[in-house]
C-alpha cells in the first residue's frame, strides 16, 4: 500500500475546479499526507506549468512567503526542482508558523532553464502512521 498524499489550492478560490489555470500573483496550497511507512522521494506538489503569472505568463521561478503546518513522526524536506535540488526547508516533527514575506521570501536560486522549478516532497525517517499537513504561500516569479 501506498502513502496516502493530497494537494489542495486553497487561493485561488476553486482554483482545482478550474478547466483553464487562472492569472494570479500568488497561490496558497495545502499538501497533507499519511504514511504507510513507504515514504515518498521528490513528489511534485506544485507543477509550475499548471500555473499562470498575474501577465499571463507560465512562472519559472517562486518564493515561499509562508510556510505553516504540523509534521508528525517523520521528517520532511521540500525543494525546488532544480540542477541540483535547492532546498526550501526541512522540517522536522513539529509545528510550523514560518514567515518568510517580510525578508522578500525564500527564492528559488535557479534560472529559467535550470530544470522545472517544480516544488517537491520528500519525507525522511517515515514509519506507518506518521503524517503531515502543511500550507504554502507562493508568489509566482
Amino acid at each position: 500500500m501506498a502513502d496516502t498524499v493530497g494537494v489542495r489550492y486553497l487561493y485561488p478560490p476553486n482554483y482545482d475546479d478550474m478547466p483553464n489555470p487562472m492569472p494570479t500573483r500568488k497561490v496558497v496550497v495545502q499538501m497533507t499526507g499519511l504514511s504507510d511507512g513507504t515514504g515518498e522521494t521528490d513528489v511534485v506538489k506544485i507543477r509550475l506549468s499548471d500555473l499562470l503569472k498575474h501577465d499571463g505568463q507560465t512562472p519559472t521561478r517562486t518564493a515561499i512567503e509562508k510556510i505553516v503546518g504540523n509534521v508528525f513522526g517523520m521528517t520532511v524536506r521540500l525543494e525546488w526542482d532544480r540542477a541540483p535540488n535547492a532546498e526550501i526547508k526541512l522540517l522536522a516533527a513539529g509545528r510550523y508558523n514560518l514567515d518568510y514575506k517580510s525578508v522578500g521570501g525564500l527564492v528559488d536560486p535557479g534560472e529559467e532553464g535550470d530544470r522545472t522549478g517544480n516544488i517537491m516532497l520528500t519525507s525522511l525517517y517515515t514509519d506507518s502512521g506518521d503524517s503531515y499537513d502543511i500550507t504554502l504561500t507562493v508568489r509566482l516569479k
